[in-house]
């Protein structure tokens, strides 16, 4: 049975006006990323008003003009851009909409103990309560933590170390703005569990994610083959420890990959009480 989240009347107003407002009052404020899906109507030209999809390098082929840059653009942007080009050579005072039809570019994985755990695409500005309702809430299993895994993306796409952050679940059910902070692309969001003594956690891409008793020593690899090893999707060689220290949370990198290639020759991570171990999808 699914523990239900307790909304507070300003919690309940502030979602009533989203749920009103719906994803295209948010759709001029989002940046178009590759594989969104856009709508682009222009009056009186049914030949150029239809569907396009934004390709993998950033752009969309678009009649007369060839092809347009939509990545890191608005709808709004991106409509005066169109406008502008077509006016200059092609249509005289040219009427362009643009708006996002299907949000492909920019997601977050739910992991832990939410009713419905995976994948889920933003459409516009998000909170941690809003994705979490997305995720059918609470399981009954869940602690008083959100643990949130933030990538930080460099330059030319890579990824760096990873900070992380903790919410309380308590807080963000009742509606304190702090806590129920704005997810961005990439984040991985991880509802903790009621914690048992001597336990830890694995979550994300293995057979029977959850938390198990820390018994005797076990390394990394033991621990994931305790929760049936990693599934066709997995990212074995962007696994990581999220670990309390008395200096803070910490995260460790590891690529299982060369651990299994290399096995007992490796030098591996013992897990520790309370280890966070997550294991993310191959395209995520």
């Amino acid at each position: 049975m699914a523990r239900p989240f307790r909304w507070s009347a300003s919690l309940l107003v502030a979602l009533a006006v989203a749920l009103c407002l719906g994803p295209s009052a948010f759709g001029q404020e989002y940046t178009i990323g590759p594989r969104d899906v856009l709508g682009i109507s222009v009056w009186g030209q049914a030949d150029l008003s239809r569907d396009y999809t934004v390709d993998p390098d950033g752009f969309i082929p678009f009649p007369l003009i060839g092809r347009v840059k939509a990545v890191g653009s608005n709808p709004k942007e991106l409509a005066a851009q169109l406008t502008e080009r077509l006016g200059k050579d092609y249509l005289v005072n040219p009427q362009v909409i643009v708006w996002v039809k299907e949000y492909l570019s920019q997601k977050v994985q739910v992991l832990g103990s939410a009713e419905k755990p995976g994948v889920y695409y933003l459409n516009g500005p998000t909170t941690m309560l809003e994705i979490l309702s997305k995720a059918g809430g609470l399981a009954s299993t869940a602690g008083k933590q959100v643990i949130l895994l933030r990538n930080n993306m460099g330059s030319g796409g890579s990824v760096s170390a990873s900070p992380v952050l903790r919410f309380s679940l308590e807080k963000i059910q009742a509606g304190d703005v702090a806590e129920n902070t704005r997810v961005q692309n990439q984040d991985t969001i991880i509802v903790s569990k009621a914690v048992a003594p001597h336990s830890y956690f694995i979550f994300g891409e293995v057979k029977k994610p959850g938390g198990y008793t820390l018994e005797k020593e076990t390394n990394i690899l033991e621990g994931i083959t305790i929760a049936g090893g990693f599934t066709d999707k997995a990212a074995p060689s962007r696994t990581r420890v999220i670990r309390s220290t008395p200096e803070g949370q910490k995260v460790i990198e590891i690529d299982m990959n060369d651990i299994l290639r290399r096995g007992r020759a490796a030098t591996t991570v013992m897990l520790q009480e309370s280890d966070v171990v997550v294991v993310p999808e191959s395209f995520f």
